[in-house]
């Protein structure tokens, strides 16, 4: 298959898509080993956080939609893309990656005290309603851009900017 501008763009468009907290710029190796029993014991709070919050499981839904958002923008696009693009995506290393971000703002105490909330009732509620909260405010957020594009275009099209689409 030939890379062309649309395939390019596609990619593109995935990656800045995805540059949320699992694709931060940050080292690919997680927390150092240490002997530090508070490093150590903060490693594992957080990897219990991100168990009871279930991280992997929000990463493959935020995922699964994403691409069928894209795949339905993109019908050109060969499934083998797809696919491939799908099985290159490794959930646990995304996860892993969330490590040093939850061990570079919040301090021990504070993860034991997520812990604790996520829980109770309403940190259980939490986990439930968060992934269909992400998945309306990125429709909105989608639908949103797309309406202000189209303002600029026209905008840029009336002051000779870009030639008017046909």
């Amino acid at each position: 298959m030939k890379i062309n501008f649309l395939f390019v763009a596609v990619v593109f468009f995935l990656v800045t898509t995805f540059n949320k907290a699992a694709f931060a710029q940050i080292p690919t190796n997680t927390i150092a080993p240490s002997s530090n029993a508070q490093e150590i014991e903060k490693t594992n709070n957080i990897n219990k956080l991100l168990e009871i919050t279930g991280a992997k499981n929000l990463s493959r839904q935020n995922i699964t939609q994403l691409l069928i958002n894209v795949k339905s923008e993109y019908p050109q696009v060969p499934q083998k893309f797809w696919d491939t693009f799908a099985a290159e995506l490794k959930i646990d290393d995304m996860v892993n990656e969330l490590i040093p971000i939850y061990n570079k703002y919040f301090t021990n105490e504070e993860i034991k005290q997520m812990i604790a909330f996520y829980q109770t009732p309403l940190g259980q509620k939490t986990i439930t309603v968060i992934p269909q909260i992400s998945q309306e405010s990125t429709a909105i957020g989608t639908r949103y851009g797309r309406v202000a594009a189209e303002r600029a275009l026209k905008k840029l099209e009336a002051e000779g900017y870009i030639r008017p689409s046909r």
